[in-house]
């Protein structure tokens, strides 16, 4: 158990790190009431009970020419993080994902002398690309929290000291209670109809390359299938520009955009789903809903991640599994006519339906392992190096 003068500062800069940080401060407060914790997040982490003015919008990026432009941002950012960080001195500073941000702010921490432990949650996926951060971070920090339980030995032949707390996109409820019913009794939708789910991405960058094969596929499967629903749950960082896109695109006439509040829900309801390359699509994955899988980059950035990716896929359940279980489209082949055949597959087969929703399923369960939930096992992590 912690004494009453131990305090943790956590720091969240987009949304998957936020939603992350909400599950880890939720299982702190569980296991040891007399912690302090602080931190910068958004909207998950206050609603769990920590909340600051340092806005974390302008640090949804993803790429290597966005994160050129948005650099200055980024700087001031890390000032003003560190600012805060310094100001109350906590026992650890915990960093989630979110590798560019972080890693900088590490760094920054150190130059600025500080005394604490810094914790990094989630490693850098150098088992895909760029192995040499393994000794960037090994250099930075002093513990790693990894989520997968292939990351030790990269990280561990560097010195720095790994634990294995597991996947935390396990530890949600992806199903309701009523398996789907509610949303479509709230939605108005009867038996005879099917329920598709649209995930643009929670990046405004992944909107502006997504949106328009998106948009355009969606009018001819719900012109050639319209037995079918559309819905599109949107995240805090990019519900008004989808919304404003929407507005004045015909094409969407038949899509209703929901509050990601909803979807969970809609993950329950759903039967096939289209979507932008992410944590969205473990999430699917776990829930056992057939998806389709795109993502584009810039032209520069996809150059350049072409030469540094290794793995086959792009999607994490397809990499755990060595196959494509959920079809990827990736830059040029993101196009209508291949989305729509691949949807078309899905709805046209309720039997190849079933089938990949039962592979998902059994992937899962093998990628999340054994232990309790994983927000759990960080937490007692952390407080076993607050004892030491």
């Amino acid at each position: 158990m912690t004494n009453a003068a131990q305090s943790i500062f956590l720091v969240a800069a987009e949304a998957s790190g936020d939603q992350l940080g909400a599950g880890l401060i939720r299982s702190l407060k569980t296991n040891s009431s007399e912690l302090q914790i602080m931190g910068i997040g958004g909207v998950r982490m206050a609603e769990a009970g920590i909340s600051s003015d340092f806005d974390i919008t302008p640090l949804s990026i993803m790429g290597f020419t966005e994160a050129l432009k948005a650099y200055p941002i980024v700087r001031r950012k890390i000032k003003e993080a560190v600012h805060m960080i310094m100001a109350v001195k906590p026992d650890i500073v915990v960093l989630i994902d979110s590798w560019g941000f972080m890693i900088r702010l590490a760094e920054a921490l150190r130059r600025a002398n500080y005394k604490g432990k810094i914790v990094k949650y989630v490693a850098p996926q150098v088992w895909a690309m760029r192995e040499g951060r393994a000794k960037v971070l090994a250099d930075a920090v002093d513990h790693l929290l990894a989520i997968h339980s292939f990351d030790a030995p990269y990280f561990e032949r560097y010195g720095l000291p790994v634990t294995f707390v597991g996947n935390p996109m396990f530890d949600d409820k992806f199903v309701s209670g009523d398996d789907g019913s509610s949303f479509r009794t709230r939605h108005n939708i009867g038996s005879s109809h099917h329920i598709a789910a649209i995930l643009f991405g929670s990046r405004s960058s992944e909107i502006e390359r997504l949106y328009e094969p998106f948009a355009s596929t969606l009018a001819e499967i719900s012109d050639r299938f319209p037995d079918w629903k559309f819905f599109s749950p949107l995240s805090d960082s990019v519900e008004k520009l989808v919304r404003e896109k929407a507005g004045y695109d015909s094409r969407l006439s038949n899509l209703i955009l929901l509050n990601e509040a909803e979807k969970y829900d809609l993950f329950s309801a759903a039967e096939i789903a289209l979507a932008c390359s992410g944590t969205v699509t473990t999430q699917l994955a776990i829930t056992g809903v057939p998806s389709v899988v795109a993502y584009k980059l810039s032209p520069v950035t996809f150059a350049i991640a072409k030469q540094l990716f290794k793995p086959k896929f792009i999607s994490l359940v397809n990499i755990s599994a060595g196959e494509a279980l959920l079809p990827e489209f990736v830059q040029k082949d993101v196009t209508p006519n291949n989305l729509t055949r691949a949807l078309s597959r899905y709805i046209e087969s309720p039997d190849l339906r079933s089938e990949t929703s039962k592979a998902l399923k059994n992937q899962a369960v093998i990628m999340k392992g054994k232990g309790g939930p994983a927000s759990s096992r960080a937490a007692f992590a952390i407080i076993d190096i607050l004892a030491s």
